[in-house]
């Protein structure tokens, strides 16, 4: 179809934008993204989407035109349309909310309707639509169209609103007489309120996948987003796009928990795995997912999807709910934390020992690991900062663990305000975040960007995997996010984990708001007095120089 576009497996509306308004919009074309990857249902909402084309038009070519322009009869029929099962929407609930139950105030009304039909109908049959011209030019004028009086589609919009008028009256005379299962006679509006009775009780899995996703754009890392399309291709191609919703079972749910438990590891980035189905990759023999994917990921994922539609109403449950896989690798088991022996082996040496008057080498690789360390960071969160995020609030130095441009957060918990630890402060922490800025950078960590998927640290975490090796320190998954684990130890043994204050400082929990929106509530001098009791006894702190 004319103007309608097959990008990545779902459909959009692109059309050039005329030469009269080209120099005031925003590129060339005018794009409109319907949702949809099929060819019936984007057919259907292409005339929506003309509309709003040719009102945006409207809106800028009144920058450089003021001439009315000619409507089609395609938008006069769905404008009314729309206008007509909105109206009929409200007049119901005012039903509800004030019943005419008084006889003699039912009776007057019953009186009152007839006349008005009559001459409506008088009107539509002599041509007399001066009122309903009126009614078509305002509802043009919502929708941001200057339309030409003078053309077909003006004349059919003025006559639709006189019809469309009409059945309402008759709508309202059958209520009145105690029959609510009127149906229009006139065959746009009967098709309108099909049109809406079938769209609220059909929702499908694709509509819900794509709904899922919109709103979940803007928070979002692009990790997550690339993380969501192979789980988002296995519940299309189990359950099927178009299926319904509330006719998926909980025996569907275990016929997806079953596909998801035998798919294989690089689905959608082997080039081995390209071009199979699901159900021919699962009989591969590749690698199997691991627990933590399936739990954490695919399961994770799938189950949000399905708590979105419980949340709209369009399900009564969760399919998957319950369902996971045993991960025989207990948690407290799956990475050590670094004990004091290796931790003074690790900052026995370069970068950190020895030193003179300032750090060895890359600044990330000297302050990185300590602030991972004294305050449980993720690389992620030491790698993006920038020298706005290190200030003074209530007149102590903070670290503003936050979102924001190129940056981003594992969860919403994590955005917190952390009190600089003080021996971060003895370092000279304050003073080369405060040289950085004052160079004019705006990264914190000179050079320091993200990887296509828009994740942080990826390169600060293989620099210290090599040290490691080097130093010769081994354990159970050791790595940067070993720091993490020591944190919440040393928390523990300042009575800390679990607590509210605790997690805030971890980034695993956010209640209410202090100051400036951080935190949980606690007051920056609690979460210094908090964080100045996370220690080390037996670790050799690197010398200050």
């Amino acid at each position: 179809m004319r103007h309608l576009q097959l990008i990545n497996g779902h459909y959009r509306y692109r059309r050039r934008w005329p030469k009269n308004v080209i120099a005031v919009a925003k590129g060339e074309f005018f794009i409109r993204h319907l949702g949809t990857s099929s060819l019936e249902e984007a057919v259907r909402l292409r005339p929506a989407a003309e509309i709003e084309f040719f009102s945006e038009v409207d809106r800028l070519g009144q920058l450089v035109d003021n001439a009315p322009r000619e409507v089609t009869q395609a938008e006069a029929t769905i404008l009314v349309s729309r206008w007509f099962a909105e109206r009929v929407k409200k007049d119901a609930e005012y039903d509800l909310l004030h019943p005419t139950v008084d006889p003699e105030a039912r009776r007057v009304a019953f009186d009152g309707t007839n006349p008005i039909i009559e001459v409506v109908s008088e009107m539509i049959g002599t041509g007399d639509l001066e009122v309903f011209e009126t009614h078509a030019e305002r509802l043009f004028a919502e929708h941001g169209i200057k339309a030409d009086r003078d053309t077909p589609g003006f004349r059919l919009a003025a006559q639709l609103m006189a019809r469309a008028d009409k059945e309402l009256w008759q709508m309202r005379d059958a209520r009145i007489r105690g029959d609510f299962g009127y149906q229009p006679s006139d065959p746009v509006f009967a098709s309108a309120l099909r049109a809406v009775d079938e769209k609220k009780a059909k929702p499908t899995l694709g509509g819900l996948i794509e709904a899922f996703k919109k709103d979940r754009e803007d928070r979002w890392s692009p990790s997550s987003t690339a993380a969501y399309v192979p789980v988002e291709r296995v519940m299309r191609e189990v359950l099927g796009s178009a299926r319904q919703l509330d006719t998926i079972t909980r025996e569907d749910g275990r016929k997806l928990f079953d596909v998801v438990r035998q798919l294989p590891r690089g689905l959608g980035k082997s080039p081995k795995l390209r071009g199979l189905s699901i159900l021919e990759a699962i009989k591969t023999d590749f690698p199997k997912l691991s627990p933590k994917s399936i739990n954490g990921t695919y399961l994770a994922m799938m189950k949000a999807t399905f708590r979105f539609a419980v949340q709209e109403q369009w399900m009564a449950a969760d399919p998957l709910s319950g369902l996971s896989v045993h991960d025989p690798v207990a948690e407290a088991d799956k990475r050590d934390p670094f004990t004091i022996e290796q931790l003074n082996i690790i900052f026995g040496g370069e970068p950190w020992c020895p030193r003179d008057d300032a750090p060895k080498g890359r600044p990330l690789h000297y302050w990185g690991p300590l602030m991972a360390l004294y305050h449980g960071m993720r690389r992620g969160e030491i790698a993006q900062l920038t020298t706005d995020d290190i200030t003074e609030i209530d007149g102590v130095p903070v670290i503003l663990v936050r979102a924001g441009g190129a940056r981003r957060l594992k969860t919403t918990n994590a955005r917190r305000m952390l009190p600089v630890h003080p021996e971060l402060i003895t370092l000279g922490f304050l003073d080369y975040a405060k040289a950085q800025k004052d160079s004019g950078g705006e990264q914190l960590w000179p050079g320091e960007k993200p990887d296509s998927r828009g994740k942080w640290g990826d390169g600060f975490s293989d620099w210290f995997l090599r040290l490691l090796k080097e130093r010769e320190v081994t354990g159970n998954k050791l790595g940067l996010h070993s720091f993490r684990h020591n944190f919440q130890d040393r928390l523990r043994e300042a009575g800390l984990h679990g607590t509210a204050l605790g997690e805030e400082l971890a980034g695993r929990s956010r209640g209410g708001t202090t100051s400036n929106n951080y935190g949980s509530g606690h007051s920056t001098a609690m979460l210094r007095e908090a964080i100045a009791k996370i220690s080390y006894p037996g670790f050799k702190r690197p010398p200050v120089g």
